[in-house]
């Protein structure tokens, strides 16, 4: 898939930063697209953790990496 603005992902948080309320996967919304495989993001969280991440690697699928973002499973 392309990625385009307003696309849900599911993301997940780089090594480096602490869990947030016990997770480390979020929703996010794609709202830049710098290529098909790169993205900025809106992480959503539950609370008041909302946060930007800038420059994501946008993969096909989730292959475990920290910092990542692929397109959620279809049911």
């Amino acid at each position: 898939m392309k990625p385009s603005h307003g696309r849900s992902v599911i993301y997940r948080l780089p090594k480096d930063e602490p869990d947030i309320n016990g997770a480390r996967e979020f929703p996010a919304v794609i709202v830049r697209v710098w290529s098909d495989s790169c993205v900025n993001l809106r992480v959503l969280s539950d609370g008041p953790y909302n946060r930007w991440a800038t420059s994501v690697t946008l993969l096909p699928e989730d292959r475990g990496e920290r910092n990542t973002c692929w397109w959620p499973p279809r049911n």
